[in-house]
């Protein structure tokens, strides 16, 4: 799968395939919609949004409780640390499609210096290591 892909976009609202989990050459993280949940870390495959019984659809904007606590706090640090909305995310995803979404993503967080894929959790290029 590509870093870019709607199968990497997780119920939250992250896209995956900016994880530095993701994007790294070792060990490397299938994404949270991974079939084979044992390859995943232990803090994702333990994640209480990604194993929500309350979502009725793909998104946790399909759970009648939206949104809940959870999400806002996670929303709130991916926000504040890493210039990152999961419920902006699940806004556009909504509005516009998974597949617009995806395409506005690979725009925004591709390295203006090489054209790589970014990492939401860096501040610097993983492949070129100039900041962004």
């Amino acid at each position: 799968m590509t870093p870019l892909s709607p199968g990497l976009i997780a119920p939250c609202g992250m896209n995956c395939g900016l994880c530095i989990g993701y994007l790294r050459e070792k060990n490397r993280c299938p994404g949270c919609r991974t079939e084979d949940a044992g390859r995943l870390p232990r803090s994702c495959a333990q994640c209480r949004i990604r194993n929500c019984e309350d979502r009725t659809g793909d998104y946790c904007y399909d759970c009648a409780g939206y949104p809940c606590t959870r999400l806002k706090r996670l929303d709130r640090r991916y926000t504040t640390k890493y210039r990152m909305s999961m419920l902006e995310n699940l806004r556009d995803i909504r509005e516009r499609g998974v597949a617009a979404f995806v395409e506005q993503e690979e725009v925004r967080w591709r390295c203006p210096h090489c054209g790589s894929i970014l990492s939401v959790h860096r501040d610097r290029c993983p492949h070129c290591g100039r900041a962004w």
